[in-house]
């Protein structure tokens, strides 16, 4: 196995955590798996709107991760890191709606 192939088994195996956590925050609204001043102000009438959103962020980010995988995998090219930016901007500027919105 190639040192590539490693690099991109393992950034794999992270953007598969990511994706499982951002599941278990959507679906079944896990809050707590962030940390608690990211929702301390969040009402539980708004928790469901808020673990959807957060949850859909953290998937992003993990699906940046994925493809930035595939792409090593598959080219070897730095390209990659231009699906890495997207997913994680997407998901961080949904992270911080989420935030403004229902943490306040």
């Amino acid at each position: 196995m190639t040192e590539t192939m490693g690099v991109a088994i393992g950034i794999g195996v992270l953007a598969l955590v990511f994706i499982y956590l951002g599941c278990l925050m959507w679906k079944k609204e896990k809050i707590t798996l962030l940390h608690s001043y990211h929702y301390d102000k969040v009402s539980p009438s708004d928790k469901k709107g808020f673990c959807k959103i957060s949850g859909w962020g953290v998937i992003f980010i993990g699906i940046g991760l994925l493809v930035t995988a595939i792409i090593i995998g598959i080219t070897d090219s730095v390209l990659s890191f231009i699906a890495f930016a997207l997913g994680f901007v997407v998901g961080l500027v949904l992270l911080i709606y989420a935030g403004a919105k229902y943490n306040r």
